[in-house]
């Protein structure tokens, strides 16, 4: 018996940690490989103010240290003047990091950067999907650039004559893609090769355990416990990349805030784990043999017996509004929905034949602060 007990707990750890490493995975998988959310993750970066002044800083810099201002400005003075147009030069960026930050907010820059994002991304995906040799990957920022320039005073054409590593910028050339192709496609397969083992760790603990009703209540407790991890993971990982950045005094400064909108999707994973093992707690423990337990299935054992079909119009209304509130990502995914659909109704079932079992002459429930009346004040005469 304790040997049981024993391998029950080692398949609830091992199942939790395997947990755990999904949920990290599945995080990965979504921010790195959907274009969908590395375009919408991007288009957060920029609206941070504190990325989109470093971001425009960085702009203008290049931009202003190229030569095309102070050309253009040495064709604007008279030839006698043309020895200011370096000073003149410094003034305009002094004045362009200044105005720089607000037309990167605007809709066209926002609108360009998600443009150039998109298609770096749609160019990674078909190359890591269709394989195809000797093809690099790039952020193409030449139009976010015509946006900066024309919108502090230089002409758009002013982003043709920045270096190509500049406008252009390179994210992976060929041989670093051929090195990842074949990992980033052994990386989704491991994903769901941690699902289906974690799924058969705690699947294995309900088949070895005396007590089958607590191993399930102490599963939802170990999705809790991964919710918790995950997140203490980010915290853990974010203190690090900023640390590890402490030497690069730009990057150190928005590196906190790149990170927090780069793991959104891991808070709202660690959340549907968390949310999910609190639903697998609670109808474990309402199942259950506790006095306040039996206590509910006492009080609600009535419309169980009388009213049945209320009862389960009542359950599919719960989660209809779960979905519209949609607190985390699964409720508001059809198939995730419907596997938890089907269980909660299993579930009631379930519920529904202990408590009749248990209650079967139940009357009425008689709520708090109402007692019935006694039979001459209501004109009747007493049985």
């Amino acid at each position: 018996m304790g040997t049981r007990r024993i391998a029950v707990a080692a398949l609830l750890v091992v199942g939790t940690l395997l947990w755990t490493a999904f949920g990290l995975g599945l995080w990965a998988q979504r921010q790195a490989l959907d274009t969908d959310n590395w375009v919408e993750t991007s288009g957060d970066l920029l609206e941070d103010e504190e990325i989109r002044t470093a971001l425009a800083v960085f702009i203008v810099d290049q931009l202003y240290d190229s030569e095309t201002v102070q050309a253009r400005l040495e064709e604007e003075l008279p030839p006698r003047l043309e020895g200011l147009a370096g000073p003149a030069a410094a003034g305009l960026k002094e004045i362009a990091r200044r105005n720089a930050p607000r037309v990167l907010g605007t809709a066209a820059a926002l609108n360009a950067w998600e443009t150039a994002n998109r298609t770096a991304h749609d160019t990674l995906l078909k190359v890591v999907d269709e394989g195809v040799l000797g093809r690099s990957v790039s952020l193409d920022l030449k139009s976010l650039v015509a946006e900066v320039a024309s919108g502090t005073g230089l002409p758009a054409s002013a982003a043709d004559r920045l270096p190509p590593n500049v406008a252009n910028l390179k994210v992976a050339t060929p041989e670093e893609l051929d090195n990842v192709r074949d990992l980033l496609h052994l990386f989704k397969t491991i994903i769901w090769v941690l699902l289906v083992l974690a799924l058969a760790a705690f699947a294995g603990a309900i088949a070895l355990a005396s007590d089958r009703r607590r191993t399930i209540l102490n599963i939802g407790g170990c999705l809790m416990v991964a919710g918790i991890a995950i997140l203490a993971f980010r915290t853990l990982a974010g203190k690090y990349v900023v640390d590890s950045l402490a030497e690069a005094p730009n990057a150190h400064a928005i590196a906190g805030d790149a990170w927090s909108i780069a793991t959104r999707l891991m808070v709202d994973i660690a959340q549907g784990s968390f949310l999910f093992g609190f639903f697998v707690v609670l109808g474990a423990w309402l199942i259950g043999p506790s006095r306040r337990a039996t206590a509910a299935r006492r009080f609600v054992a009535y419309p169980l017996r009388e009213h049945a079909g209320f009862a389960r119009a009542a359950l599919a209304t719960a989660i209809l509004l779960l979905v519209v509130w949609g607190p985390v990502p699964w409720t508001q995914r059809l198939v995730t929905i419907a596997i938890f659909t089907v269980i909660a109704f299993v579930w009631l079932e379930r519920i529904r034949h202990r408590t009749l079992a248990e209650f079967p002459d139940e009357p009425p429930p008689r709520l708090p602060g109402l007692r019935r009346r006694p039979a001459a004040e209501t004109g009747g005469s007493t049985p």
